[in-house]
């Protein structure tokens, strides 16, 4: 619950605040863009109290997201309507309700007629396992690395569902099913393929499903400033190299959507995808780490 008598002292008046317990995870800035903001320490405040019905939701699903649960309002009605599973495009749901564990990565519901999908993990909460129920439970859980695996074991446990990660990530997931090793993509389930990225973390992976969505962890995200797919240097924990090396894994690929566990997702579409993909990699090693951040904005 929001803490009222933490309220940041940016908060402009009004029934919603953020509280100064946040820990710069940018997950409600993400989802409320415009009504939340980031003051100079990087922590949310809330910036301009929503006008509309529709910014009234994407506050409340900032509020549901938010990891340290620093977003709240002094009487607003809650909405009958769940925050979440939130969908984002027919077949992929966000799950919302991140987890503090994970530093707020975002975890996604795929709903398919083969067997669901959760890639990542949210928080193991009765009332979303019971949405997930009726959306027909898990059938895999992926694991993108080590960094997000959160409450992913009692939401395998809850389904059966079989757990897939990278053997350099296996030792946070020891209840993993599936471990796989190597460098080479693997189709784990019908229209389902594992590729390593290693860079982020050494056992960091993508998964590719139905030929047009992407979810790629802490390693590929869509830059709504830049208007361009991009990476993060100060995260690259394994490889820059390494990283540059996996995004020409990915160019190749046919992607219409990018579904991040930090950053933003976005459709980026199959076209800008592959126009901007295959010049990604060689511009991480023209430019270099140190740099990456300080290249010019585009127009």
């Amino acid at each position: 619950m929001a803490r009222l008598d933490q309220a940041h002292p940016l908060d402009l008046a009004g029934e919603w605040f953020v509280d100064t317990r946040c820990i710069d995870c940018d997950v409600a800035r993400q989802w409320a863009p415009g009504l939340i903001e980031a003051d100079g320490d990087g922590l949310s405040y809330l910036a301009r109290q929503p006008r509309t019905a529709e910014e009234e939701a994407a506050l409340w699903r900032a509020a549901e997201a938010c990891p340290t649960q620093s977003i709240g309002n002094r009487s607003v009605r809650r909405p009958a309507e769940p925050a979440f599973p939130h969908e984002l495009t027919p077949g992929v749901l966000a799950m919302g309700h991140n987890d503090r564990s994970s530093f707020g990565a975002h975890s996604y519901l795929v709903v398919r007629p083969e067997g669901n999908l959760l890639v990542d993990s949210p928080r193991h909460l009765r009332s979303l396992a019971e949405r997930v129920d009726a959306l027909g439970g898990v059938a895999h859980v992926l694991l993108s690395h080590r960094d997000d695996v959160a409450d992913a074991e009692r939401w395998a446990d809850r389904y059966g569902a079989r757990v897939w990660i990278h053997a350099a990530e296996a030792d946070a997931a020891p209840f993993a099913t599936d471990v796989v090793d190597g460098t080479d993509p693997i189709e784990v389930a019908a229209g389902v393929v594992l590729v390593p990225v290693p860079g982020h973390t050494r056992g960091s992976v993508a998964f590719h499903v139905a030929d047009r969505w992407l979810f790629t962890g802490d390693s590929l995200h869509w830059n709504p400033r830049r208007r361009r797919l991009d990476v993060f240097p100060r995260q690259t924990w394994y490889s820059w190299d390494r990283l540059a090396d996996s995004m020409d894994a990915l160019a190749g690929l046919s992607v219409e959507w990018v579904f991040p566990g930090h950053g933003m997702w976005g459709e980026v579409g199959a076209s800008t995808y592959a126009e901007q993909m295959p010049a990604l990699g060689p511009d991480m090693r023209r430019i270099g780490r140190s740099a990456w951040h300080g290249r010019p904005q585009l127009r």
